[in-house]
């Protein structure tokens, strides 16, 4: 960030100096004294306390705990400018984090207030919340000062992650839900509609999968489920996602392939899960339907459709593939 102004008149300039010389002093008298203390008077310190940062001289002063917690050692850091954290910034975050500040600089936000993962001394990542002000200006609104606090919130973001991963994946397989099949079949279509991109839907059904839980137990019905998606899994392409829509039916969704091209691949897994010798039920059939999205359908249509095959894979006597 650029910090350097318009050429000043000389006794400005060394008046203004002055005046943040003695600023710093008393400053740094006060977190030499009692960093602690000097954090807990301040009624809405951060977890890692407070910083300052003198804008005309990039020189930031802070909390011990903001560079301890980040794996430096405070005393052997000396003079610290704003460069040491920017450039620490996951790359993710930096335009985001560097246009904040600059929005504030210049007057245009009421305050600097960013999450952000900085790098760990180690190389790892934790996460910042920081906000901060601009608390003096000069006559011609140019930042002299501003003053924040700072929070470590690495285990509240892990909390939100986790929470957003459950919400998206299937607590026993730990694949994509119902609910992300949607969404990404949305994607999708709005990708056929701009790029006429094509892509299909496989939609597979365990045979007789009430008879494993009625004559095995659940537990094996629950190991049963884990293997066959782990079996999927190793077998599809990396591009392909699958989805449990729900007990034993599961969906694959084919980007950038035509009817053809799903037949094949249905027809591989289809062979392979036939083939596969499970612990305690020994032998696995699936039945399938195979469609190619066609234009102007809606998610309700291309799932009804693929739906209606794999019903009629299942009259024809299961263990069998429909398209």
């Amino acid at each position: 960030m650029d910090t350097k102004y318009d050429v000043w008149p000389k006794e400005k300039l060394v008046k203004r100096l002055k005046e943040l010389e003695n600023y710093n002093e008393g400053l740094k008298q006060s977190l030499a004294a009692n960093n602690d203390s000097f954090l807990n008077e301040f009624k809405w310190a951060g977890n890692l306390g407070q910083w300052f940062w003198y804008y005309d001289q990039n020189k930031v002063l802070f909390n011990d705990k903001k560079t301890l917690n980040l794996g430096y050692d405070p005393q052997e850091m000396g003079n610290i400018g704003f460069e040491f954290f920017t450039q620490k910034l996951h790359p993710d975050d930096y335009d985001r984090v560097m246009a904040n500040m600059r929005s504030h600089l210049r007057g245009q936000t009421p305050a600097y207030e960013v999450e952000y993962r900085i790098r760990h001394k180690e190389g790892h990542y934790v996460w910042y919340y920081d906000r901060g002000t601009v608390v003096k200006r000069d006559e011609n609104g140019l930042p002299l000062i501003l003053h924040g606090i700072v929070f470590d919130i690495t285990e509240s973001k892990k909390a939100e992650e986790r929470l957003v991963y459950l919400a998206e994946h299937d607590g026993l397989t730990e694949i994509y839900n119902r609910r992300m099949l949607f969404k990404h079949l949305n994607n999708h279509i709005d990708n056929k509609i701009k790029n006429n991109t094509p892509f299909s839907l496989v939609m597979l059904d365990i045979d007789l999968f009430k008879n494993v839980n009625d004559t095995h137990g659940h537990l094996v019905g629950d190991d049963t489920l884990i293997r066959l998606v782990k079996m999927i899994m190793a077998d599809k392409r990396f591009k392909d996602e699958l989805y449990r829509y729900g007990g034993e039916e599961f969906f694959l969704l084919l980007p950038d392939t035509n009817l053809q091209g799903a037949v094949e691949l249905a027809t591989r897994l289809h062979q392979t899960i036939g083939n596969e010798k499970f612990p305690v039920i020994k032998k696995l059939t699936v039945s399938m339907g195979v469609v190619e999205y066609q234009n102007k359908e809606t998610i309700d249509e291309v799932i009804k459709r693929v739906d209606d095959l794999l019903y009629k894979a299942k009259r024809a006597g299961r263990n069998t593939i429909k398209f």
